[in-house]
């Protein structure tokens, strides 16, 4: 890696000199080059010429030059050092590599190489006698965490939904509950008791049966630590957990809950193993261990490995292999759509889906095509745990008209499709309740509206992700058009995960992708990492009066009038403004069965499978 990174400086400098032709160089100036003294500075040409790179010959006597002809192609060079570090998962060393050396022809050509590994292969491994069926994919943002217990993003939580089991599991397309660990369970009549039965010889990835102890482990460490788990809210009416043997947990509430059980299906209720953890609980995250039908086998800054768990006890998956490259933001879109033997979900990188759309369209007859909606919107969340201009009811409505949801989608276009007018597509009627339609912007009507806010010039503080920047520095913009001095800052998006990471910050700009479920949709209200700063007191106590008759509605649909009414109330406040929603788009080959894509846009790795004659090899 040295000797080839000491080469592309060197012809990064010399890039005028043709490849074969001498010219003059001292090795004071190559020393200068490669910052290092004359003495290792003659050790690196000589191995550049052991390599067949270079050829030199040494001027004779003290500060006569030497002459230098240059052999090697440094767009090979460049390219195979690039497969290298992707093979050896240095994904973002690579593409360091390639963005400081590479030129526009060497960059197609390694982005041609990415993309034809990119897809579905079938290959030997090297201690295997059968074909590995292997996925392959790219993302392009960090994976922060793989701990259930704290994951916030939705692709952290799509992979740990591999990694790890529930006690039980949320059907949506049925709305019902299924057996995970728990083959059956039975509640009291107020559902204030509930016993569940764990199924025999569940095994973790190490090994080790799953106990009634761990269950009883993994639920408390989310309720008692409210301070570490925000997902802490959802067993904070658990009055005990109990383990009456190995195999039999009791839960006994505070207040009736009829939600508990889907409250046990989502991603934070997810079962570890307590010694595990205990040993070290902050680097969970990085060496996650649970009993999911994928372990995982690797995981650096560059590449995370998965590998099918041959004792998942509701089978082992089909798949074999699950390999993710994990690119900086920075080179979202670059990576061409090959003609892919898997699905690729474009999750707002609009010219990922255009690429795609193009392959289907010249291989019609062996793509599956289609554009879900997984209602992804783009949300503006103003803190009121904080004093600022924001604070004041008339500041928000007019920054709510300035904001032209229309415009906005035709200055920026990529996956913006229309304006946004809550998580939901549809609004039931709601009576006693009033809610606004988007209005067409008033530039006098605005000005009031500031004039009465009695806003004096302070500056906005806005906090968002380099993913969303584009349209935060769209709003900040449109701000100054009407005198409002609005600050961006672009923070990592880890420090989202944890609030108190955050800088001091008057509002977040950041997107959410909502399942039309109901938990999402509470976990949206009663986490500060979420909604909860944008409540003041009397909405807050107006919303958790709400969120009380929620779960102790036993009927469904009166459950979803108590939360439509919830978000009817915080458009009435202008608490959250909901700027655009984004469109998905998913594709897949022909061989590919089994698809199921999850409520948050995912593929479910375990659940599909791959048809072989209608298969390529690749790789």
């Amino acid at each position: 890696m040295v000797t080839v990174l000491h080469f592309l400086e060197l012809r990064s400098v010399f890039h005028q000199e043709e490849i074969g032709k001498p010219f003059p160089v001292t090795i004071e100036k190559l020393a200068g080059i490669w910052h290092c003294t004359p003495r290792h500075t003659k050790l690196i040409v000589r191995k550049l010429v052991e390599l067949d790179w270079i050829e030199w010959k040494a001027g004779r006597g003290r500060g006569n030059v030497s002459v230098m002809t240059l052999y090697a192609d440094s767009d090979e060079i460049l390219l195979a050092e690039v497969k290298l570090q992707i093979n050896k998962g240095d994904v973002q060393e690579a593409m360091e590599l390639m963005n400081r050396y590479g030129k526009a022809a060497a960059k197609d050509q390694i982005m041609n190489w990415l993309s034809e590994g990119m897809g579905f292969a079938s290959q030997l491994a090297s201690q295997s006698v059968s074909p590995q069926d292997i996925l392959r994919f790219p993302v392009y943002r960090r994976i922060v965490t793989l701990d259930p217990g704290l994951v916030y993003y939705h692709f952290d939580a799509h992979l740990v939904g591999q990694i790890f089991n529930t006690l039980v599991q949320y059907d949506l397309n049925s709305r019902s509950i299924l057996p995970s660990i728990a083959h059956s369970w039975e509640s009291s009549p107020d559902a204030r008791e509930w016993t569940f039965y764990l199924k025999k010889n569940v095994l973790f990835h190490h090994g080790r049966e799953l106990t009634a102890h761990d269950v009883v482990f993994s639920l408390n460490r989310l309720r008692l630590y409210p301070d570490t788990y925000e997902a802490s809210w959802m067993f904070r009416d658990i009055d005990q957990l109990i383990a009456i043997d190995d195999r039999t947990v009791r839960i006994l509430l505070k207040e009736p809950n009829y939600l508990l059980l889907r409250l046990l299906a989502t991603i934070p209720a997810s079962i570890v193993p307590e010694e595990i953890v205990r040993q070290d609980e902050k680097g969970f995250g990085e060496k996650p261990i649970g009993t999911g039908p994928f372990q995982l086998v690797r995981l650096t800054e560059g590449i995370c490995i998965l590998e099918a768990f041959p004792a998942h006890f509701l089978g082992r998956p089909q798949l074999d292999r699950v390999e993710i490259l994990i690119f900086p933001e920075l080179d979202t879109g670059r990576l061409k759509e090959p003609n892919w033997a898997s699905v690729m979900v474009s999750h707002g990188v609009q010219s990922k889906a255009l690429a795609l759309k193009e392959a289907v369209i010249q291989d019609g007859q062996d793509w599956c095509d289609t554009e879900a909606f997984f209602s992804c919107c783009n949300l503006l969340v103003f803190n009121q745990w904080k004093s600022g201009p924001h604070n004041h009811l008339k500041f928000r409505q007019a920054l709510d008209l300035l904001i032209d949801r229309d415009q906005m989608i035709a200055d920026l276009g990529g996956d913006r499709i229309y304006p946004a007018k809550g998580f939901r597509t549809y609004h039931p009627v709601l009576r006693g309740v009033r809610t606004r339609e988007n209005e067409q912007p008033c530039h006098a009507q605005i000005m009031s509206l500031l004039q009465e806010s009695d806003y004096q010039g302070e500056t906005l503080r806005l906090v968002t992700t380099a993913y969303h920047e584009e349209d935060a520095l769209w709003i900040q913009q449109r701000c100054g058009e009407y005198g409002i001095h609005l600050a961006v800052d672009v923070r990592e998006p880890w420090e989202f995960s944890n609030r108190d990471c955050l800088p001091e910050h008057d509002c977040q700009l950041y997107g959410n992708v909502f399942s039309s479920d109901q938990i999402s949709e509470l976990e949206m209200y009663l986490q500060r990492n979420y909604f909860l700063p944008a409540f003041d007191e009397s909405l807050t106590l107006a919303i958790n009066k709400e969120i009380g008759l929620t779960f102790q509605e036993p009927d469904r649909l009166a459950r979803e009038h108590h939360l439509a009414r919830i978000e009817a109330m915080i458009k009435e406040n202008y608490a959250v403004l909901y700027l655009v929603q984004k469109k998905t788009l998913t594709s897949f080959h022909k061989s590919l069965r089994g698809v199921s894509i999850n409520s948050s846009g995912w593929l479910d790795f375990h659940k599909i499978w791959f048809q072989p004659d209608a298969l390529q090899q690749q790789f």
